[in-house]
């Protein structure tokens, strides 16, 4: 598994993954259906904002799904990678640079109210609830839904076995 910045090549296959409403209806700000041109507003973002906003996780030269971290961990994989621990290693890879490259005490997550296997990814990266629940707008479903707030401290991933 690589971890690499996203390019237009990409597209189709983006697509393709995130025109899953099983994996859409996770996400804060993905549409669904999800077309080329939202892909392409997506790049348009990270060229704006972040690089480290929207990393390919490639396997075998194929796109498996999305991890970023701006300002907070964001990540998403196509239905059919799920229940392999390849985001858990892709998160676990991002994070583990972050902290090792950049002056941060802390990161920032959160997953929506009933998504279990994001909760285990976190959990299992050492993030911890902080006790807040916001309602946040997720555009897949059309409505406002609980996410729980959880971050990683330094001192806690520093810790971790």
């Amino acid at each position: 598994m690589t971890l690499r910045s996203l390019t237009t090549e990409d597209g189709e296959q983006i697509v393709s993954l995130l025109n899953d409403y099983d994996v859409s209806r996770w996400l804060t700000v993905v549409p669904h259906p999800y077309k080329l041109t939202d892909f392409n507003g997506f790049l348009a973002h990270l060229a704006d904002t972040s690089a480290l906003g929207g990393l390919a996780i490639e396997e075998d030269g194929r796109v498996l799904g999305v991890v970023g971290l701006d300002p907070t961990l964001g990540y998403w994989l196509g239905r059919a990678h799920q229940g392999r621990g390849v985001m858990t290693e892709a998160a676990k890879a991002l994070v583990d640079w972050a902290f090792t490259n950049l002056e941060i005490d802390q990161i920032g997550s959160g997953y929506f109210r009933g998504n279990t296997a994001s909760h285990a990814v976190l959990s299992r990266l050492g993030f911890r609830p902080t006790g807040l629940i916001e309602r946040v707008n997720c555009v897949a479903q059309g409505s406002d839904i609980e996410l729980i707030k959880v971050d990683l401290s330094r001192t806690d991933w520093s810790s971790r076995p």
